[in-house]
């Protein structure tokens, strides 16, 4: 069990993943080749749960579906692009929930590969009994079109990150690392996320500095999120102001929640959301062919190709890196480019 402080504590919250901390590993082999004298570790946050292979949209879910059934709600309403891990985990939940979900995907990314339609996380919605939306229809029509059916919707934005409680998924997190670190007895002095909708990034920014303010950290971590689908000004203004949200819920005070409690670079997104690019699909083999771990072409492929240039260049020094892996592999079927 995650210790948390008050009033976080008391904040409602209905358990989707695993009953346990998911794993931390050491990427030994994958270290040794780098040779820079930073350790690698990665959180397997791609392994949370059981529900449709899990990732950090669980996380989120669980305090964003507590405030749905608290409401009476019975049908689910989200969005992302057409092979959003969001709408594939909300739709896993749903049905653990036994709840209905609806989907109004959007077109996020130019794709000629036909998979991209049908493949992925768009063949697991389906499965799932996601029903979904032609692309292009609006929050709004979903929601009169289900309301007209005797339905009590409740809309989810992409990702759940600008939910008002979308931040408190990883803000728990922060105390989950803190509590894995004494098992393991060492410090993880960075800690590398993917970063799109945001809420990842902010609720570690969250949790973390709450645990400075209750004396449950004593030195500050170096976070670093990179983007996957904006320039580096939109997503530091998108990670403050969820992370500002999630103050007030935990008992923080939102004025200290400032940029400088994080990192983002924008030097890797591949030239767009959604593309893969030669140096992602060669650093995501990297990881595959040294630890045997895959990650995805989208979100954790990216960053961890970020990972990988920074540690090259010696600019974690002799320090532990941990890696949050948030999942997404599914997807990996709709880029069959990838191989």
């Amino acid at each position: 069990m995650v210790a948390l402080p008050s009033p976080f504590s008391e904040i409602p919250r209905i358990p989707l993943m695993f009953d346990r901390p998911s794993d931390i590993e050491h990427l030994k082999r994958l270290t040794e080749k780098l040779a820079s004298g930073a350790e690698i570790w990665m959180k397997r946050d791609d392994c949370n749960s059981g529900l449709a292979f899990g990732g950090n949209k669980i996380r989120k879910l669980e305090y964003v579906l507590a405030d749905a059934v608290a409401q009476g709600a019975d049908t689910l309403v989200t969005t992302g692009g057409v092979q959003s891990n969001h709408m594939r985990q909300t739709s896993a939940a749903a049905a653990r929930l036994g709840m209905d979900v609806a989907l109004y995907p959007r077109d996020a990314v130019t794709s000629t590969k036909p998979e991209y339609s049908y493949a992925g996380n768009v063949q697991l919605a389906e499965i799932l009994g996601a029903e979904t939306f032609p692309v292009g229809t609006s929050e709004d029509q979903v929601l009169e079109i289900l309301k007209s059916r005797g339905r009590k919707p409740y809309p989810i934005p992409s990702g759940a990150s600008l939910h008002p409680l979308g931040g408190l998924g990883y803000a728990r997190c922060a105390f989950e690392i803190l509590e894995q670190e004494k098992q393991l007895n060492l410090p993880f002095d960075v800690i590398v996320t993917a970063t799109g909708s945001g809420s990842t990034l902010a609720g570690l920014v969250v949790g973390f500095k709450l645990a400075r303010e209750r004396g449950l950290l004593k030195s500050k971590k170096r976070l670093i999120g990179y983007s996957i689908m904006r320039k580096q000004s939109e997503v530091v203004e998108l990670v403050l102001r969820i992370a500002k949200t999630a103050a007030t819920h935990v008992g923080l005070d939102a004025n200290d929640i400032t940029s400088d409690d994080f990192e983002i670079n924008d030097s890797y997104l591949g030239g767009a959301y959604g593309l893969l690019d030669t140096r992602t699909t060669d650093g995501i083999k990297e990881l595959a062919r040294t630890e045997g771990i895959l990650v995805d072409p989208v979100y954790t492929g990216k960053a961890f190709t970020g990972l990988l240039d920074m540690t090259r260049g010696g600019q974690f020094g002799h320090c532990n890196v941990l890696f949050l892996h948030t999942g997404g592999q599914v997807a990996m079927s709709a880029y069959p480019q990838l191989k």
